[in-house]
């Protein structure tokens, strides 16, 4: 299958036009209110209650990120999301590829396919549904009580399930519990040995020694410039007593779902300090933060992700042109598993780009550069634009824990656009928000009226994602025009290697 066209369907799909605009959709228009995706869903975005088994289950995977963020008090690290998205995705798609006549799972290939009468719409749901069972109580054991409660819901036992079902017993049993047992068991294996540690203790802690910081921390509140030692380099900040310590430095070791070579994907090296190009960037920078406005706020603050992460806002994403498109189970089953798995291996090449180029944020090099020198940027909650030493310059938003280059938020969502353009065979989305004025979290009173947020397309959505890491003052021009080109490269790879999983090639 060319890499480009859409999935096979088993009945005519309504198309709507590339140009397509969100005014012109009408109903279909994504409307969600002030907090951010993860906070605050339309009943259009929201689960309904007769979405397919693959929506269920993805949006029980982000209340399950929610619901460890809550119960940790630490948000999920951004590529740890992504990755769980691959691995449901694919438990999901193994067991139903039992049940397709084509389909081939990415771990036991045909042998679990089941016979011609045995391939029912509703021993396909069962599948789906243990696969998916089986693949969060994995990831998430402590919510095993949430996940029972899911299983019953859709009609299923989850004594009933079978997830140590070896090949043999399962092609025995026939049952779907036990093709999903068998069918996710082997994908679960191959992921606890893919190098990202999630069971290790506390879960996906890199080992002593992984990664080191060049420079010594700096204390947001008190910039020591003699103590930059390297100010190209990612410097830890001291945030509330806090030292930072770089966020799952592992990831750029774990071993990709698809990628054959996810080395071949790293973007070109970011321009060294002093250079016209990071010149630009730095005035560019420091020209943004002095006149931001209630808009470029509240776009800052609404593409957030406290605990879905960058990747997992694609699944409200996925969600919204399923309903819009009116997805069959077996469409929602393979465009899901194509996302999972780009979103996952995209988080394998945006860390490997940040520890490779360990850049610096923005923070500290304009602080470095323009130590001794009057700027002017935003002062503070409250307090505006004023003119300051460079030393004391700070961004809108904090910030993370983990070098600059490229950026996380826009690799993810790039990748995400690109594999749903594909998958849809269009880049139409019709999505919008409302950030209703006073909101704000950072900036008391703001904005003053209501601020409306429109994407008509995907690549549009994930474009205004990744700029508003720009307005937050946490990255630079090159960190987002690097990382959107890198995930969409990322997502055209992903999408061919799929169709040979999808059309058993």
């Amino acid at each position: 299958m060319n890499p480009t066209s859409t999935f096979r369907t088993t009945a005519p799909r309504r198309r709507l036009p590339a140009a397509v605009t969100a005014a012109a959709l009408g109903a279909a228009v994504l409307t969600v209110v002030a907090g951010g995706p993860a906070e605050a869903r339309s009943d259009l975005a929201a689960p309904r209650p007769g979405d397919n088994a693959v929506l269920q289950w993805n949006a029980q995977l982000l209340d399950s990120l929610r619901a460890a963020t809550a119960a940790s008090g630490k948000n999920t690290p951004p590529p740890v999301g992504p990755r769980a998205m691959g691995v449901l995705n694919a438990c999901v798609f193994d067991a139903w590829a039992a049940y397709d006549d084509r389909a081939r799972a990415t771990r036991l290939g045909d042998r679990l396919r089941r016979p011609w009468w045995q391939r029912t719409a509703a021993n396909e749901r069962a599948a789906v549904n243990y696969a998916a069972y089986q693949a969060l109580n994995d990831l998430f054991p402590a919510q095993r009580a949430t996940f029972d409660k899911k299983l019953r819901e859709l009609g299923h036992d989850p004594a009933a399930a079978r997830p140590d079902a070896t090949v043999e017993q399962a092609r025995r049993a026939g049952t779907p519990a036990a093709v999903a047992g068998a069918s996710c068991g082997a994908v679960l294996r191959d992921r606890h040995a893919d190098g990202s540690n999630q069971l290790a203790t506390p879960p996906y802690s890199a080992a002593p020694g992984t990664y080191t910081p060049v420079n010594p921390p700096q204390d947001e509140n008190h910039f020591d410039r003699a103590a930059l030692v390297h100010p190209e380099r990612w410097a830890p900040l001291v945030q509330n007593g806090v030292v930072q310590q770089f966020i799952t430095p592992q990831f750029p070791d774990v071993r990709p779902f698809v990628l054959k070579d996810p080395k071949s994907f790293l973007p070109a090296p970011p321009p060294a300090p002093g250079t016209p190009e990071s010149d630009a960037a730095v005035a560019k920078q420091l020209e943004r933060n002095a006149g931001l406005t209630d808009r470029q706020k509240a776009i800052a603050e609404y593409w957030m992700f406290p605990a879905e992460t960058s990747g997992g806002i694609t699944l409200d994403w996925a969600r919204f042109l399923s309903h819009r498109d009116r997805h069959s189970l077996d469409e929602d089953v393979k465009m899901h598993f194509a996302l999972g798995l780009a979103v996952a291996d995209a988080g394998v090449v945006i860390w490997d780009s940040k520890r490779t180029y360990d850049y610096a944020r923005p923070i500290t090099l304009i602080r470095y550069q323009k130590s001794g020198q009057q700027v002017r940027g935003w002062a503070g909650p409250g307090q505006g634009t004023q003119t300051f030493d460079g030393s004391r310059w700070r961004p809108y938003l904090p910030t993370p824990a983990f070098a600059a280059y490229v950026s996380g938020h826009t690799g993810f969502t790039a990748t995400g656009a690109e594999l749903l353009r594909l998958a849809t065979g269009s880049d139409a989305f019709g999505g919008s928000a409302l950030v209703r004025a006073g909101s704000s979290k950072f900036e008391p009173g703001h904005p003053a009226t209501d601020v409306r947020l429109s994407w008509p397309t995907l690549s549009a959505a994930a474009d205004e994602v990744g700029t508003s890491r720009l307005y937050a003052g946490v990255h630079w021009e090159f960190d987002h025009e690097a990382g959107t080109e890198t995930g969409r490269q990322v997502a055209r790879a992903v999408w061919s290697e799929a169709q040979r999983f999808i059309n058993g090639g």
